[in-house]
């Protein structure tokens, strides 16, 4: 970390940058630190330090922009110094969650793969597998501020402070890993291929020619070559006789030749005859002279032609094999072209889809507020609505028919210990006395306990048949909707839920008006005191089930307007879509 070569400094930069721009970039970096201008010492978390003085590496400058953004300049190519494609470099003593912006400034193609979607490769110390950037966080276009050149930008978020991360235009691979792979190839003796050295390069790096052929292939090559190693007794023999001729020996050096040639091309070409045309050519030009040595050549030549038939049955389907015609091949890349072209239109549709989701999610979201607020307020009128009943009911009316409207009573919410005694008052076993008679005033009537009700309702709940729906619509009449939803008969929590929380109890002195209203009912029907008794045990439970029934219905109807406020809201967004 500390190592700094005093060639790569950022004030070498900066006058590299004056000087020289591109042209000179001489070298990779080596452990160049960029950090702020006008900044001296030991480098911090931060201050990234850039290296590509490694195979295959290649970085020439960095120019340091701000905090959160580099320009890199990379080397050209060797001996052709016009094309600038190939990256590949390590950053380290990075900050955690550290967000940085990297631009690749001075590309040389006009057209790259980074516009069709392809990224950049990192890895890291910690994950050595090579991955691809997100392609949404790599951008290829013209820049003004660097000479029109195309620029290559892509964002990156450091995520652990101890990795070096290496940063490549796509996966490397090496000149050494190269060579290894081919050494092991050889050290198979492989029948059909044959590794040469072809030359060395500039910088004197083996140059290696690769021979891939079929076995037979082989073969044939190496009768022709055994046949070119026999010319050279019959050159002998015609020097035995006497005849030394040029005109002889260019022309057995012809037939060497074709024989050679035939051999190489007979089996790649399956023809059968041609071979003797070309010794009839040859006869042609060589001497009366030479009859013996043309007849023992051809002869040579029929046998050599009838190991090539042999196998030339084998060889044709396999370059047949080979072989395919252009036409079908442009129709191909074509066929793929169009279906490249219909994904990448279909993924453009599937993103725009799931644009459109997210969105009405979000909207789905706001209505659901919306409806829950809108409940809250619906509650609020309610409860405004009781309150301003109860203050116009709260007084009875006076003989002159003037009301006097006091300030609103709320019912005090009961201890526990209070509320049982005050049940234990109005339990099974109190008996209240009969009352027969009610106090009307102005189309209302006097229950007790400064409880008016309407005389019309009042009248009506005296034809009620059965003990529960008298009881139940007399809660109602007392209480209200809204008040007996959010209470319950005795202040305590049920046991049917486990986290049950306890609901405010009933007022006693309305349930002991209840209980009388009740009692005067059932003496009027029977006289039995017991049966009385046991009729009268029944007031808590039908106001619990009355309770019970309320809240029933107030969540089947926020159901109904969920459903309903659902529906209008896809109706709504359909429309819309179809608009646009």
């Amino acid at each position: 970390m500390e190592r700094k070569m005093e060639e790569n400094t950022v004030s070498d930069v900066d006058a590299g940058r004056e000087a020289g721009g591109e042209d000179a970039l001489v070298g990779n970096v080596n452990k160049l630190i960029v950090s702020p201008p006008g900044y001296s010492g030991t480098p911090r978390k931060g201050h990234l330090v850039f290296d590509a003085c490694f195979e295959s590496g290649n970085l020439g400058r960095v120019d340091y922009i701000s905090e959160f953004e580099f320009d890199l300049f990379i080397r050209p190519d060797t001996c052709n110094p016009r094309f600038r494609v190939w990256f590949n470099f390590t950053v380290e003593n990075v900050r955690e969650t550290q967000r940085v912006i990297f631009n690749v400034v001075n590309f040389s193609k006009t057209k790259s793969l980074y516009r069709d979607g392809m990224s950049p490769v990192v890895k890291s110390t910690s994950r050595p597998k090579w991955q691809r950037l997100p392609a949404k966080n790599v951008y290829y276009y013209r820049c003004p501020d660097h000479r029109r050149n195309y620029v290559m930008s892509f964002a990156f978020c450091f995520d652990r402070e101890d990795d070096v991360y290496q940063f490549a235009y796509c996966y490397p691979y090496t000149y050494s890993r190269l060579q290894h792979y081919l050494a092991s190839l050889e050290r198979r003796n492989l029948p059909y291929l044959q590794r040469e050295q072809l030359g060395l390069s500039v910088q004197q790096r083996r140059l290696d020619l690769l021979t891939i052929t079929n076995s037979e292939l082989k073969r044939m090559a190496a009768q022709a070559s055994r046949a070119k190693h026999r010319s050279l007794p019959l050159q002998a023999l015609s020097q035995d006789h006497g005849r030394p001729l040029s005109n002889s020996s260019k022309s057995l050096a012809a037939v060497v030749a074709r024989l050679e040639r035939n051999a190489a091309s007979s089996c790649m070409e399956g023809e059968e005859d041609l071979d003797e045309d070309r010794l009839a050519e040859v006869g042609e030009d060589a001497d009366d002279e030479d009859d013996d040595m043309e007849a023992e050549h051809q002869r040579h030549h029929h046998q050599q032609q009838q190991q090539h038939l042999a196998v030339d049955t084998d060889c044709v389907p396999e370059v047949a094999a080979a072989v395919v015609p252009r036409v079908l091949y442009e129709e191909l890349v074509h066929s793929y072209r169009q279906q490249e072209e219909e994904m990448r239109r279909l993924q453009q549709e599937l993103e725009r889809t799931r644009r459109q989701l997210v969105q009405q999610a979000k909207k789905l979201k706001e209505y659901g507020s919306l409806l829950t607020e809108v409940k809250e307020l619906r509650d609020f009128n309610r409860r405004l609505q009781d309150v301003l009943l109860m203050r116009l009911g709260s007084e009875p009316m006076h003989d002159n028919g003037t009301q006097t409207i006091k300030a609103e009573v709320v019912e005090p919410i009961v201890e526990a210990q209070e509320t049982c005694r005050e049940e234990a008052n109005t339990s099974s076993s109190y008996s209240p006395s009969p009352r027969t008679v009610y106090t009307c005033n102005d189309g209302k009537v006097h229950l007790g306990g400064g409880i008016w009700v309407e005389e019309e309702k009042w009248h009506q709940l005296q034809r009620t048949q059965g003990d529960s729906k008298f009881t139940k619509n007399l809660a109602v009449m007392i209480w209200g909707t809204e008040t007996l939803k959010n209470r319950s008969v005795t202040g305590v929590a049920t046991k049917k839920k486990k986290d049950a929380l306890p609901k405010p109890p009933l007022s006693p002195s309305k349930l002991k008006i209840v209980r009388e209203c009740l009692y005067d009912r059932v003496s009027q029907e029977t006289a039995d005191s017991a049966e009385i008794t046991q009729r009268l045990s029944k007031v808590n439970k039908y106001i619990c089930e009355k309770i019970m029934d309320i809240n029933k219905s107030i969540k089947n109807e926020e159901r109904r307007e969920s459903k309903l406020l659902i529906r209008q809201t896809v109706k709504m967004e359909n429309f819309t879509y179809d608009g646009i």
